[in-house]
């Protein structure tokens, strides 16, 4: 497999990087033993490229500055990973000052890292097997780009023919950044204190995330923007793609510059890059705005579908304009209804631009900001404004064409007043407007913005994982409020009141509003509801967002609910100056904080989690509140256009294991829901709910794709099916197949129509762990199949006796031969044999490497010679097994020595192979020398982090070697003796 990934994967990472003019270091050329590129494994800055580079850009520099630039960007200390990269990303976008004087006193001077204006002026390095040090162990990754000796990005190759080869990437990455485990300290975390951006392929597909994004955040680049796919000559989404967007000078240095944020969310910093729609859309509207004439030909809509980062996308172009000459000197007015958006806006210019951001919060203030003539950022919140619409009667106020208005979510009905008075108010002013709902059709040419500029719709952040497909189902035809039944449903509710009772609920309320308030009814999909959530969502880790009819029907839901004995709730619902006394628990400003604030948090009881699964609501969390942990939308009300789609997208945030989004609509969608979405465009909307019966198909191709892997065989006949995947790549394309089929029924269940299916689930679960174990498989993981379904396959497995959570016996375990007798064939029992010694010697061969590797040549030998003759082989591989540990002990004792010196005896003895003649007694004796040395310099506290140690036991081992024997044997030897020795002493 390793050929697999150099060749087909690494190989033409490098070759596409030269191309684009990076240069190519090979790693080992870089290392402390070959070059003065660096003192020390531990160094991950290339210092001398970095003062020639900060020399280059900086020609007035003198030493003492430059010394001291090098000491803020290497030395500095700080607390943590993302404090440390958020400080590097601060010096390299906002220089870092020195005094100087330059022939007019000594001044404040600005050093630049890099040169962002002349792309050209930088050193781009690319080099692969680039050994770092970490605390407990050497990380190598595969590739490692360099811009002025700064190491910023860092590329995960993995073979396209293992199993889940993306996941394993990103994994390494996040134990490589030690991101993982951060209490285990498993990689070099300094290596990324510099890291702009982390890339993890397998050729066909290659993804890119942050120091901070988790697995599902990875995403990848599909448009090589300003190239495109064609030009770049590769198929959608593949490496060459993503190579070709994120890697070009001025795209990667655009990326570092314009394209990053540090973003506080939920008490942790959060660093984001674009995804390849943001960075394109904010590219062609800085070119509508350059290039257009009139104010109407640089206007524009951007729609990115909701859950894709369009906020951002506000963000990023805001930063872009500040920095593009043509357009720096604008006044920038932002209209948004959301305060998230309104501060993320002025953290962001206030941390890199330094800018003052103008908060109107009032028609004076507003009037006042827009008529001033100078290049500020203005921010109007819509809310502030409805109640005066009648003030809002703008004159002419500005009439240059030096602004820009950008409008968030423009389409609503609030920005109407708002949005016409400040069109008159502006008249020459390009309007940029952002979306996350399409326009509808008759918008396309007669909304105030203009033309798409750019689109990103539903069925594209489905298709890249942006955002998770949504899966509508229609509940419970009694209780819907639509249709023929309103009546026969309002008769049942009201069926112990007088028919003068009724008439005047009727004339109060009107037939629909009483039905949906109906508390009888409201207990019945209530209990419909508990039942949903707690088969389909809860057992996954998922939460849940119940909308009303009303703020009263609200009320009463959480009311049903906890009579009910429902999993933890909170209605959260908006103030009215005439409520009642009931309402006011629920209408609390300080108590909604905290309860969103918990039911953001994963599900569950420990630190950092919240038993809050259920939150009710009328209007307010049904735009603009993302919650990935959110999955289900229980829906009692009508919606319709934009809302429907502003709602629905609630749940369509990714999470791990969330597989889909679920709309389960008790009011009645059904009825009317091509009605309510036909004023867009087919294509817009294409995706948008996806109903059950549209799942089964994919989950029927699924069953039949992966059954096929057993044609001609028994499902029931554990032992051949599990043989039949004796070959790697076949235990790879199958557990592919069957992580496929397990999701699909994990979207499923408990739904009836899973049932056909659940059988061969079980079947299929079983054979992949019992392979797991026989081949001592890890890839081969139900783990990630989703909760309902692994709960499935392991009642299955444990029924036959097998607990999945235990793994395979050790080979050496004194119950050894009793767990070989429970497999029945003896093709079977050879299998487990053979595999449990690869195993065994997989995990001790750092302990003696030779000595291992001879074994596995043995192991080889054995089944190449015996393969067919399976009793007979079953015997020698027994045989094989009891004498493995024996062996070493016995050819350390005759050779005299201790298990210890015996591993580093058969280093120096297979360094010397091919000599005409060894004189072992002097290998004896010169190892028992080295043995010794190492064991003494060990002792030093922290030998492994401290490189002038290290150095001075490399100088002693070199004296030795030469003193007896060839001096080309002193690198090799020296590299093996001191990785045995971390193993042995560190």
């Amino acid at each position: 497999m390793a050929s697999d990934e150099l060749d087909k994967v690494e190989l033409p990472a490098l070759e596409q990087l030269q191309s684009l003019r990076w240069t190519y270091i090979e790693g080992s050329k870089l290392s402390p033993d070959e070059s003065d590129e660096r003192s020390s494994l531990k160094d991950v800055v290339l210092e001398k490229r970095l003062t020639t580079s900060l020399k280059r850009i900086n020609p007035w520099i003198n030493d003492e500055n430059l010394r001291k630039v090098i000491r803020e960007l290497t030395k500095t200390l700080y607390s943590n990973l993302v404090e440390a990269n958020q400080g590097i990303w601060t010096h390299i976008n906002q220089c870092i000052s020195v005094m100087q004087d330059l022939g007019k006193g000594n001044k404040g001077q600005t050093v630049h890292i890099i040169d962002f204006e002349h792309p050209e002026n930088n050193e781009f390095l690319c080099t692969n097997q680039f050994k770092v040090s970490g605390v407990n162990q050497n990380i190598i990754p595969d590739i490692i780009l360099f811009v002025n000796g700064l190491p910023l990005a860092v590329l995960e190759c993995k073979s396209p023919y293992i199993t889940n080869p993306m996941e394993a990437g990103i994994n390494q990455l996040l134990r490589y950044a030690n991101r993982r485990a951060p209490e285990n300290d498993e990689g070099a975390e300094k290596l990324f204190h510099y890291n702009l951006m982390m890339v993890s392929t397998h050729r066909d597909k290659a993804r890119v995330g942050t120091i901070t994004s988790r697995m599902e955040h990875y995403l990848e680049w599909k448009d090589p923007y300003p190239l495109t796919v064609e030009q770049v000559g590769s198929a959608e989404g593949s490496q060459d793609v993503l190579i070709a967007g994120l890697f070009t000078k001025a795209n990667f240095l655009d990326i570092l510059q314009n394209f990053t944020v540090f973003e506080p969310v939920d008490g942790r910093v959060i660093k984001k890059i674009p995804r390849y729609q943001q960075f394109r859309a904010v590219h062609k509207t800085i070119e509508r705005l350059r290039t257009g004439t009139t104010a109407k030909d640089k206007s524009g809509v951007i729609w990115h579908t909701q859950g894709s980062g369009k906020s951002l996308t506000m963000v990023f172009l805001s930063i872009k304009m500040r920095r593009d000459a043509n357009l720096r000197d604008y006044k920038l007015v932002f209209l948004t209804d959301r305060t998230q958006l309104d501060n993320q806006l002025t953290s962001t210019f206030t941390n890199t631009q330094g800018e003052t951001i103008h908060h109107a919060n009032s028609v004076k203030d507003l009037k006042e900001f827009l008529a001033k003539d100078s290049s500020d950022i203005v921010t109007a919140m819509v809310q502030k404004f409805q109640e005066n619409a009648d003030d809002l009667e703008f004159p002419v106020l500005n009439e240059s064409d030096k602004i820009i208005v950008l409008a968030d979510e423009a389409h609503r009905t609030q920005y109407g007043t708002l949005g016409a008075a400040i069109n008159t108010a502006l008249p020459n002013a390009p309007r940029i407007a952002f979306t996350g709902t399409p326009l509808i059709k008759s918008q396309k040419t007669t909304n105030t913005f203009g033309t798409y500029i750019d689109t990103y719709t539903i069925e594209q952040a489905v298709k890249d994982g942006a955002t998770v497909q949504i899966l509508y189902e229609g509940r419970e035809a009694m209780l819907r409020v639509t249709g023929d039944s309103l009546d026969g449903l309002f008769d049942e509710y009201f069926a112990d009141r007088s028919e003068d009772e009724k008439a005047a609920i009727k004339k109060k309320y009107g037939t629909q509003k009483a039905v949906l308030e109906a508390p009888q009814r409201i207990r019945r999909v209530c209990i419909d509801i508990i039942k949903h959530y707690r088969e389909h969502i809860q057992p996954n880790g998922f939460k849940a967002m119940i909308v009303t009819s009303s703020r009263n029907a609200a009320i009463i839901y959480k009311e049903q609910l906890d009579k009910l004995g429902a999993p933890q709730s909170a209605a959260i619902i908006s103030s009215d100056h005439n409520d009642e006394k009931r309402f006011w628990d629920y209408t609390d400003g300080t108590k909604h904080k905290k309860q969103i604030e918990d039911f953001k948090k994963p599900l569950g009881v420990g630190e950092g989690q919240s038993e809050l699964s259920i939150l009710v609501v009328k209007d307010m969390l049904l735009t603009g509140f993302d919650a990935p942990v959110a999955q289900v939308m229980y829906l009692d009300r009508k919606l319709t256009d934009h809302t429907l789609l502003q709602a629905i997208a609630r749940v369509n945030r990714t999470n791990k294991n969330k597989f889909r989004g679920y709309i389960v609509d008790y009011f009645g969608l059904s009825d009317y829901l091509t009605e309510a979405l036909e004023m867009f465009s087919s294509d817009d909307i294409k995706g948008a709910l996806v109903k059950l019966i549209d799942e089964l198909p994919k989950l029927k191709n699924a069953h039949t794709r992966v059954l096929k892997h057993f044609d001609g065989l028994d499902l029931n006949d554990l032992d051949a099916c599990i043989l039949s995947l004796e070959e790697e790549v076949k235990r790879q394309t199958f557990q592919t197949d069957f992580q496929i089929f397990s999701k699909q029924m994990d979207i499923i269940l408990p739904d009836p129509a899973a049932t056909p299916f659940i059988k061969d689930l079980r079947r299929l679960g079983r054979i992949s762990v019992g392979a797991r174990n026989l081949f001592r498989d890890e890839q081969l993981d139900i783990a990630g199949a989703g909760e309902k379904v692994r709960e499935l396959i392991e009642e299955h497995v444990y029924s036959t006796g097998v607990d999945p959570k235990i793994p395979p016996a050790d080979l050496l375990a004194g119950n050894y031969e009793e767990v070989l007798n429970q497999h029945k064939s003896s093709r079977s029992k050879a299998s487990e044999i053979e595999n449990a010694i690869k195993q065994h010697i997989k995990i001790n061969i750092d302990e003696d490497p030779e000595y291992y590797k001879k074994l596995s040549e043995r192991l080889k030998d054995i089944i190449r010679k015996h393969g067919e003759k399976w009793d007979e082989l079953v015997q020698l591989l027994l045989d094989f097994r009891n004498d493995i540990e024996k062996e070493r002990k016995q050819g350390a004792k005759e050779a005299g020595l201790t298990e210890t010196e015996y591993a580093f005896f058969n280093i120096l003895l297979a360094e010397l192979e091919g000599e005409k003649t060894i004189d072992e007694a002097k290998v004896k004796d010169v190892v028992q020398s080295l043995v010794h040395m190492l064991d003494e310099a060990t002792q030093i506290v922290d030998f492994f982090n401290k490189w002038d140690e290290q150095k001075r036991v490399r100088r002693d081992i070199k004296r030795i070697i030469i003193a007896n024997f060839d001096e080309s044997m002193v690198k090799p030897v020296s590299e093996r003796f001191m990785e045995l020795a971390k193993v042995k002493f560190g």
